[in-house]
């Protein structure tokens, strides 16, 4: 199943997202539908061939963002946490499923120290550097209700 994204203005996409409750999400029947959710998550960003898709871009105000890597790696993020952002900022040009045909010049730095959940609710604490990290960073602006400022 593809879901709607959800398009500027809306005012889920500029509120901070809910955290997620591990004893909530991981019991019975919502777990399969947390996996389903996830599905259908990747269905939407491989058909709009997005790289990133956070939870309110399909109205939904939870602290969960997922990325599809180069090497067809599905990265799940549940709770991210970016402690730190190190190195110099670089300007890159980006777009957002949520604001089509649209693209902005965003400084960001280029390596960052993230905490998050994955799928199976394990911990990771990675230092993530270059173009993954600047996506990490889109999508954790997302759910903090911030979107992308600087048109071109």
């Amino acid at each position: 199943m593809i879901l709607q994204i959800i398009k500027y203005g809306e005012n889920i996409l500029h509120k901070k997202c809910q955290k997620i409750k591990k004893n909530i999400l991981f019991e019975g029947l919502f777990e399969n539908m947390f996996n389903t959710l996830l599905e259908y998550m990747f269905n939407t960003l491989l058909k709009h061939e997005g790289v990133g898709l956070a939870a309110p871009q399909i109205g939904i105000s939870l602290r969960l963002f997922i990325i599809n890597s180069f090497d067809s790696r599905k990265n799940i993020f549940l709770n991210p946490k970016i402690f730190k952002q190190f190195g110099v900022y670089k300007e890159y040009c980006e777009g957002c499923l949520s604001l089509p045909k649209s693209f902005y010049r965003i400084k960001r730095k280029e390596i960052i120290l993230i905490e998050y959940f994955d799928s199976k609710w394990r911990r990771h604490n990675l230092y993530i550097k270059g173009f993954l990290a600047r996506v990490i960073l889109h999508e954790h602006d997302h759910i903090n209700g911030k979107l992308l400022r600087v048109k071109i």
